[in-house]
């Protein structure tokens, strides 16, 4: 089996002095890719039908499972709820240093065990993992290659899943005992309590639901117990909680006090947003900061376009197949209307779209819109995309 592959660096964010704002993504043969994928599908086949891992409360790396879409929706729901029917809510996003990275061998092997995978498969992975190593290829240089000592490989077909895994044994943990019975409580349309929501998990992004700050606390003591049992580290500082009480007779923002480790978690300052996969939230759900987002995005990306030495064709390629494509997730998870983005984004893009074709401000634009076997240039505006995109969205929660 091969035992050696090699990764490249993708930057992330802040100054690219520092290792750390990189990630790696391993490039793996084509044999090797084949052979984990078929590995991967049997265990999760393997783990679906005995029942032995979580979908509920874990939505990360699960096929046909449109996750990031399912929990934004329920934690806007909540929050709306919490605010319309005068009830608390606490809120708090955990962030785990290098979560895939930092994964011990050793813990991979005993959550196997755990979850019954049979010893062949277990050797299997052992084997694979076992004086792994891999080079840093840069346009320049490459390193030697190094032992992989801890962390899973990311670009590697079988990691999503050995780290679902890993994760499991916490989710099904606080699935357990009176644990859900700490979160937040939805009620039917008879005011019957139904279905407590006490945890959402994307991969390693956490977010824990509660109605009071000592159930929040509870549920964050239990995870930094696990944190230590798993050698995981939580970087407090990228944590925050978000809180809403009834003061007098209407909801209010507030600031929890949550510690993690000893340490106070940063709290969501009043009238500020929290960000969890993608999407912000505040207390009265409004939409202005997606928008800002969005349209900065978009003004910054056209007129980059506007300004390369391009044929007018080539621009327009440009802004339907990647100016479109960056805006279309903030389009699928948020909740801005299409009237804002008709009159907003519509007009940025037919000013270019006329500049780069020449055409005078009497002439229309109908043709342009056309599909080629119509003699147009297959062109759709920002508000035809987001409706694309908002009925993606409502074929994955239906």
């Amino acid at each position: 089996m091969e035992k050696s592959v090699h990764d490249i660096l993708i930057h992330k964010k802040d100054g690219t002095d520092n290792p750390a704002n990189f990630r790696p993504i391993t490039l793996e043969s084509v044999p090797l890719k084949v052979f984990t994928s078929c590995l991967r599908n049997k265990i999760f086949a393997f783990l679906s039908e005995n029942n032995y891992i979580e979908h509920d409360i874990q939505k990360g790396f699960i096929p046909n499972v449109a996750g990031t879409v399912e929990h934004t929706v329920h934690m806007a729901h909540i929050i709306n709820t919490a605010r319309i029917k005068q009830r608390s809510l606490v809120i708090t996003l955990l962030d785990l240093k290098n979560a895939l990275g930092e994964l011990h061998h050793n813990l991979i092997y005993k959550v196997l065990q755990y979850h019954h995978i049979p010893d062949p498969i277990n050797e299997l992975i052992r084997s694979l993992y076992t004086n792994f190593q891999t080079s840093i290829i840069t346009e320049k240089f490459s390193t030697p290659f190094i032992t992989v000592g801890r962390g899973v490989l990311q670009g590697d077909c079988l990691s999503p899943l050995l780290f679902n895994m890993s994760f499991n044994t916490f989710v099904q943990h606080i699935k357990s005992e009176s644990f859900p019975e700490l979160g937040f409580w939805k009620f039917n349309k008879t005011g019957i309590p139904c279905n407590p929501i006490h945890w959402f998990q994307f991969a390693d992004d956490a977010a824990v639901i509660s109605s009071q700050e000592k159930e929040n606390q509870i549920l964050l003591n239990r995870f930094s117990v696990w944190c230590q049992w798993a050698n995981m580290i939580i970087r407090v500082d990228k944590c925050s909680t978000f809180g809403i009480e009834k003061h007098s007779s209407k909801s209010v923002q507030y600031q929890p006090k949550l510690f993690i480790s000893h340490l106070l978690v940063p709290r969501t300052e009043t009238g500020e947003s929290f960000r969890y996969l993608g999407r912000y939230f505040n207390f009265n759900m409004s939409e202005e900061k997606p928008q800002s987002d969005i349209c900065d995005l978009f003004n910054n990306i056209i007129s980059k376009i506007d300004e390369l030495h391009l044929y007018p064709r080539n621009k327009i390629l440009l802004y339907s197949r990647y100016l479109l494509s960056k805006i279309s997730w903030d389009f699928t998870i948020t909740d801005i209307s299409q009237t804002w983005v008709c009159e907003t984004l519509d007009g940025i893009a037919t000013k270019y779209i006329r500049k780069w074709l020449e055409l005078p401000i009497s002439a229309t634009l109908s043709n342009v819109y056309l599909p080629y076997n119509k003699f147009g240039l297959n062109v759709i505006l920002p508000s035809t995309k987001f409706i694309q995109c908002q009925t993606v969205s409502r074929l994955a929660l239906k």
